[in-house]
């Protein structure tokens, strides 16, 4: 079911002194030198051999003028580089200080003399920093930002919330298994809309959520080079999904070699006892942050290896209250409402479970509770791991492999000290690339990319007297809600796993032709996820006050039959194609053109579990699938650049894109829950502590709109650039973005069959609740 909306918009103006760099077009980890080359007349010199050299590593790039005078140098690796012009009848010519950044090409015009070959010519280059030649909107996180801004926690992500349209995003909070982290809202998109690459490969995990690790931050610091965030109107290189494109370009080795240590140690030497601390008990807190890194030549001018490593420990005490049963009540005793006690009695089978509540150290509340406060030291462990290699080869082809291991542990707590919990994370991402100069004017990019997330949780039951589970086959004891105290038990998700393995083959070709920069590519990943998803498993039990606790009279039982299917197994693919063209149509005026297809296979569980309603109104759910696959997309992008006076001080620029979000697993996690596999029981008025699953009723589901439409965003801006002075440019723009947005609600009550104790399936009829499920929403 649709529903739409009205009009959600992005106005982006800003006036700012900032630094800025021109761009041609993205790419994810390499970008391009362009020019033209004149004589003293200004005279177009054509057949000049232009070569860019990379200083650290000595590659060398070569490249013939154009009839035109002008040249490209596509897929150049970032760094520092000088470029020499030769052409018969004029002395060399050398420009030195040219530093390439990440989707940041330099353009240059460079003017040879009249002279002997022996004459050469060395200049400084002098470089441009307003956008002439591109309409997208992206900004660049440079390796000097990267090392010299403050980071607390030193999660480098955190710098891109410095650039205009990225604000930060807390997913409900920083210690959410399936929202983990801080994610950004880019352009005003959904925060779960967002790519994230490193060297061109997916870091986006089963959540689709950002970048991080179960410790709520992203490390790599030390082994990261730099990064840019496209914004809007970025080039049809880049899909999947809707929001910003993060490109993060790894650290390499060189011919020189470099290395660096550091440790960051923080304490509570200087704390001061938080309000709610016992007297005299101020909790601990000891955070040490530290890595290594060396990088150099293991054969020079060819062969190259960078190694990094970075860990964090913190150990975060806290003062925690919460609530339990007073004394009073745990003899049996329940005020009467008119200052005094009166007598209840503490049925046998709750007499365990009442014992295993925390007795009192606080005040008591009334209403046979009191507090209990108790110190919980958090546990924090993560160690970042990562290693490349880069191999200059024959000619001027260029292969590099790289390996990343993020491996983390975060401790948390829970309302009670016997039911900690802990987050897992181990990330691992591979990365092989092979750039293949096919001619001067013709470039190859294959690339193979290998993606394994998995995070997690481990829930723990530490208690003196074991308590018998509440579901017959669960490991420990399920959870008790009582009206006034929170909680008590395990988290009701259990012990869960969400791993992702993505393998992707991607390959891209660069082409110049006369006035156009062509650049195509096709990309295929395949996704394998893994999920055991125990939520409900343990069962829940609800009391309406104390008293009811005591008696014995539970309002509900809510959980899963015991032979529920808590595993899921999808298996899907996405393959896109694209082809950009960026045709100069004047001296002074670029046009960006491109059209992007994706097409993404039905995720379904190997197992045939899935499940779903066509309709709110049918009286059994379908099997087999979660929806009628509508992913194939078409996305046109096109943009204008003008350089007004033609001497790249002053530019107006405007783009368009439409863009789709294929990306929308993370919202298959909670239908789990549905059946037949896993119906989602409720049992009124139950025996406790074993649940009389004979009466149970399974009358919920969280169905995905069977129609449902592709998220879409339309995108649009418009800006103004000045150069004021070196370095320093003047901005004003427009940006705005219009679209359907995949929306999630609650669950749906409708007839479905219910599962007796015996096995025998039965329908109960459920009263439907107005809300749409998993829908699109206009915005």
């Amino acid at each position: 079911m649709n529903t739409h909306a009205g009009l959600f918009r992005t106005l982006a103006v800003a006036a700012s002194a900032s630094l800025l760099a021109t761009a041609l077009h993205a790419q994810a980890t390499t970008t391009a030198i362009t020019g033209v080359v004149r004589d003293a007349s200004r005279a177009l010199v054509p057949g000049a051999l232009v070569t860019a050299r990379h200083l650290d590593t000595g590659l060398a790039r070569s490249a013939p003028t154009q009839p035109d005078g002008r040249f490209v140098l596509p897929a150049l690796p970032v760094g520092a580089y000088e470029v020499r012009v030769e052409a018969s009848g004029f002395r060399p010519l050398v420009r030195r200080g040219l530093t390439l950044a990440v989707g940041e090409p330099v353009t240059l015009d460079l003017t040879v003399e009249v002279g002997a070959v022996d004459q050469e010519i060395t200049v400084t280059a002098e470089i441009r920093n307003v956008r002439t030649q591109s309409a997208e909107l992206s900004y660049l996180v440079t390796e000097n930002a990267i090392h010299d801004l403050p980071l607390n926690g030193r999660n480098y992500t955190d710098l891109a919330y410095l650039q205009p349209g990225v604000i930060a995003y807390t997913h409900r909070d920083t210690g959410s298994v399936v929202a983990h982290g801080v994610g950004m809202s880019v352009n005003g998109q959904d925060p779960r809309s967002n790519t994230y690459l490193l060297d061109g490969t997916l870091l986006n995990d089963f959540t689709n959520g950002p970048a991080g690790s179960a410790a709520g931050t992203a490390l790599g610091t030390e082994t990261i080079r730099e990064f840019r965030v496209e914004t809007n109107a970025y080039s049809a290189e880049f899909g999947r999904n809707s929001g910003g494109q993060i490109h993060v370009v790894t650290k390499s080795g060189g011919n020189d070699l470099h290395g660096s240590a550091y440790e960051f140690h923080r304490n509570d030497a200087l704390d001061a006892r938080n309000f709610f601390d016992p007297e005299g008990a101020k909790p601990d807190f000891r955070r040490n942050q530290f890595g290594a890194t060396v990088g150099g030549p293991i054969r020079r001018d060819r062969t190259f290896f960078f190694v990094g490593y970075e860990a964090l420990r913190e150990r975060l005490g806290r003062t925690l209250s919460t609530f339990v049963p007073d004394e009073n009540a745990r003899r049996g005793l329940i005020p009467d409402g008119a200052g005094g006690l009166r007598p209840v009695p503490v049925s046998p089978a709750v007499r365990p479970y009442l014992d295993a509540f925390p007795r009192p150290n606080g005040p008591v509340i009334g209403q046979g509770l009191a507090t209990f406060t108790f110190p919980f030291e958090t546990d924090l462990r993560q160690d970042y791991f990562q290693v490349r290699l880069d191999q200059n080869l024959r000619g001027q082809d260029q292969l590099f492999v790289r390996y990343t291991l993020d491996d983390a542990e975060h401790l948390l707590p829970t309302d009670f000290p016997q039911f900690p919990r802990t987050f897992l994370s181990k990330n691992q991402f591979v990365t092989g690339e092979y750039r293949h100069v096919g001619s001067p004017r013709t470039l190859h990019t294959t690339r193979l990319g290998y993606s394994r997330t998995r995070i997690g949780q481990r829930v723990e039951a530490n208690l003196q007297s074991p308590l018998p589970p509440f579901t017959p086959g669960r490991d420990i004891v399920g959870d008790i809600d009582i009206g006034g105290i929170p909680r008590f038990g395990p988290q009701s998700s259990g012990n869960l796993s969400l791993v992702q393995n993505v393998y992707a083959l991607e390959h891209n070709v660069v082409h110049t032709r006369g006035r156009h920069f062509l650049k195509a590519g096709v990309l295929a990943e395949h996704y394998r996820q893994n999920m055991y998803n125990p939520t409900f498993s343990l069962g829940i039990y609800a009391f309406a006050n104390v008293e009811t606790f005591l008696r014995n009279t539970p309002l509900r039982f809510v959980g899963l039959t015991p032979d529920a299917a808590l595993d899921r197994y999808w298996r899907f693919t996405l393959f896109s194609g694209y082809l950009q063209d960026d045709v100069r149509l004047g001296r002074n005026l670029t046009l960006n053109a491109g059209l992007r297809y994706e097409h993404q296979t039905l995720p379904k569980d190997t197992k045939g579990r899935d499940s779903t309603m066509i309709t709110l109104q049918d009286r059994t759910p379908t099997t087999g699938q979660l929806w009628e696959n509508p992913f194939r997309s078409l996305s046109p992008r096109l943009g204008l650049a003008w350089d007004v006076f033609g001497d790249g001080r002053t530019a107006l620029r405007a783009g368009y894109g439409l863009y789709f979000n294929t990306n929308s697993y993370q919202n298959h996690i909670v239908t789990v829950t549905n059946p037949p596999a896993t119906p989602r029981i409720i049992i009124p008025n139950p025996t406790f502590p074993v649940p009389p699953f004979s009466r149970a009723v399974a009358n919920s589901i969280r169905p995905v709109q069977w129609d449902l439409e592709v998220p879409r965003v339309h995108v649009w801006n418009l800006s103004a650039q000045r150069e004021l002075w070196k370095r320093t440019v003047l901005t004003v723009g427009y940006a705005g973005a219009r679209g359907l947005k995949l929306l999630r609600s609650g669950d749906v009550n409708v007839p479905l069959p219910q599962q007796l104790g015996d096995g025998t399936l039965f329908y109960a009829a459920g009263l439907p609740r107005p809300n749409t499920a998993f829908g699109v929403i206009e915005q």
